[in-house]
């Protein structure tokens, strides 16, 4: 049994968390005092507790910076997992196991959309959790990215990837839709087929008299149910969890060679050395 303590919950609420884990039989949500592992935010945060001997579980945005997520201590016998949650969506893990079996052929063209209320700026943690699943899906980083904000409060930012092998992805941010629903796609095309995530699919319009509104039926929380499942396997096989360490760095990266695209107006490509993007 893997008890966990929620310190922070970040874009999911205690109660998705709770719920989650209320469908899983080896996890349980409990205080602090009582945990063996811990879903936290932050390198400090996070060291600290692995430092103690507690399993650590890192919500999504909570890293500003490549170094930061470099800085993330994982001593031996304790498992550091970056949650991803996106990696665990039921329909994008459809979109990956298609992908890996070989069905679509070389890849072509991955386009996420990620729009959401509130008009807050889009940093590089809010771009770094799209970016992962680009990563992720090509199976490496990008060699190019070119990337623009619009908007009085930068509410709008569009980054281009060129992957080796020609492939390429266009991932949009937005935080100017109106208060409501926020709204996701994903498409991955390659050379012998193609498959999608969208929250089209999964909405469902009600006719009650009056303007009709259109309700989502959703995937619930069933990517915090794997998410947990993951995490948990990993505490009791002893073996590190996937997403890791690399994967929080690897993202942040290229988010951050978006931002220093966006401030020079032009491409960068990742070095010689492959650690690293510069102009050119």
């Amino acid at each position: 049994m893997l008890n966990i303590a929620v310190l922070d919950s970040g874009t999911a609420s205690v109660g998705h968390w709770q719920d989650a884990a209320d469908r899983l039989a080896d996890v349980t949500i409990v205080d602090a005092d009582a945990a063996d592992a811990v879903l936290v935010a932050g390198v400090d945060a996070a060291n600290q507790a692995a430092e103690s001997g507690r399993h650590v579980l890192l919500v999504p945005g909570a890293l500003g910076s490549s170094d930061e997520a470099a800085g993330l201590a994982a001593p031996d016998g304790t498992v550091v997992m970056l949650a991803a949650t996106g990696r665990f969506q039921p329909s994008i893990r459809e979109v990956q196991a298609v992908n890996s079996n070989g069905s679509l052929g070389p890849l072509g063209l991955l386009r996420i959309h990620r729009w959401l209320p509130g008009g807050a700026p889009v940093g590089i943690a809010c771009l770094a959790d799209q970016l992962d699943l680009a990563n992720w899906l090509f199976g490496t980083l990008p060699s190019e990215v070119y990337a623009v904000r619009r908007g009085e409060a930068g509410g709008y930012a569009h980054v281009h990837l060129g992957f080796p092998g020609d492939g390429m992805a266009l991932v949009d941010v937005a935080t100017t839709l109106p208060e409501g629903d926020d709204y996701y796609s994903l498409s991955l095309i390659g050379g012998d087929g193609s498959v999608y995530a969208d929250d089209h699919h999964n909405m469902h319009l009600l006719y009650g008299g009056g303007q009709p509104e259109a309700v989502r039926g959703g995937e619930s929380v069933s990517g915090l149910v794997n998410l947990l499942t993951e995490f948990a396997s990993a505490v009791a096989e002893g073996r590190a969890a996937d997403p890791g360490l690399s994967a929080a760095v690897e993202a942040l990266k290229v988010a951050e060679a978006a931002e220093k695209s966006i401030e020079a107006g032009a491409p960068l490509r990742l070095n010689e050395t492959g650690d690293g993007y510069e102009l050119g």
